[in-house]
């Protein structure tokens, strides 16, 4: 972080919230502040609300979204939010791959952290790997993990059956009933269609 000009031993605090299922989205909305960066923009405004409310203002920097690299995925395992999965997502108990990580954030206060209970890695009691065997492109594999350059050319194929959706992630069976509605789907993956096919596209040229 140091290197885009963040410290942290200026703050008291480290803060990352997730979103999980739809709600969030139900949220964006319903406010009607539908753009092309909602969740990042919203979650950046809903912290500075939270500072401003809960912590008396406090001195205060976004660290994500931004430009410092973060392993957000261990952050999650780290404070007991899940772990990694086949997907190469992060999966949670409850909420199953239908988890995000939203923001993280340096303040300079004392925020009272509620820190998860143990995680029960559920993909350790899946026998089946539904997930593996529902990718179409043999991206997913419960012993190696996710391949990208096998994921990346399927999708953007003409009449891909994951252009706008990922089979794999709607095979796991935890957390379905928080799956993402056909609008946050279509948002999500129409944005990451973009970023392959500009990255395939450079990378042929």
């Amino acid at each position: 972080m140091r290197a885009v000009g963040l410290d942290p031993a200026r703050y008291q605090s480290f803060v990352m919230l997730g979103q999980g299922g739809s709600r969030l989205w139900d949220y964006i909305v319903a406010e009607g502040g539908y753009s092309r960066d909602p969740f990042d923009e919203t979650s950046e405004r809903l912290v500075g609300e939270f500072v401003t409310q809960y912590v008396d203002d406090a001195t205060w920097e976004m660290v994500y979204p931004g430009p410092a690299f973060l392993p957000l995925m261990r952050l999650a395992e780290h404070v007991g939010w899940g772990g990694g999965s086949p997907l190469g997502l992060t999966i949670n108990g409850e909420y199953g791959l239908w988890l995000a990580h939203r923001a993280v954030f340096l303040v300079d206060a004392e925020v009272p952290i509620a820190r998860s209970e143990p995680f029960a890695h559920p993909c350790d009691s899946c026998v089946d790997k539904p997930c593996v065997s529902a990718c179409p492109a043999g991206a997913v594999d419960a012993e190696t993990g996710f391949d990208m350059d096998s994921c990346g050319p399927y999708r953007i194929e003409p009449g891909s059956r994951c252009a706008y959706q990922c089979l794999a992630r709607n095979a796991c069976p935890i957390g379905t009933q928080h799956r993402y509605g056909p609008a946050q789907m279509a948002h999500h993956y129409a944005s990451g269609l973009e970023s392959i096919r500009a990255y395939y596209d450079s990378d042929v040229s």
